[in-house]
């Protein structure tokens, strides 16, 4: 006695999926940098800032988080669209940092204006880089897409 097997309907195939986009090498390097900016600012700035005013340690804690998803970054597992969440929360924290550390001191040093006017011009250069690079990578592959279905059509 033979058993056919049924033939499987349109529902029990499995669907194709993409994969999630993840990170670009740029992306990673791009981490990488603002990581290595993100520490030099922490030793330069963020510790002698909180051995003075202890009290603002819970306005620091935002930027603590963006540092350590930063690595998830750097090691490349993170998807892309985590990612500019990611830099856009990083953008929004170059700013409050900018603005807390002015408010913070009354008469900042030279030394100190200098360093965090580099910390900020960097981080912004790179965040503003890096979310560049998502959304391009992203119009890059619609337009790709697009073409696709213009030849099929």
């Amino acid at each position: 006695m033979t058993q056919t097997l049924p033939h499987p309907s349109p529902r029990s195939r499995p669907q194709a999926r993409h994969e999630p986009k993840q990170l670009s090498r740029l992306g990673q390097v791009l981490a990488g940098l603002q990581l290595a900016k993100e520490t030099l600012t922490i030793v330069l700035l963020g510790v002698p800032l909180l051995l003075a005013q202890p009290v603002l340690a819970p306005a620091a804690l935002p930027g603590v988080v963006l540092y350590l998803f930063r690595w998830v970054m750097v090691l490349g597992r993170m998807r892309r669209r985590a990612a500019a969440g990611i830099w856009l929360f990083t953008l929004i924290d170059e700013l409050w940092g900018l603005s807390l550390y002015l408010h913070a001191y009354d008469e900042p040093t030279d030394r100190q204006l200098r360093y965090l006017k580099w910390s900020v011009g960097l981080g912004l250069t790179f965040t503003l880089a890096a979310l560049g690079e998502i959304f391009y990578q992203r119009y890059r592959e619609g337009r790709r897409l697009r073409r696709a279905l213009l030849r099929v059509a």
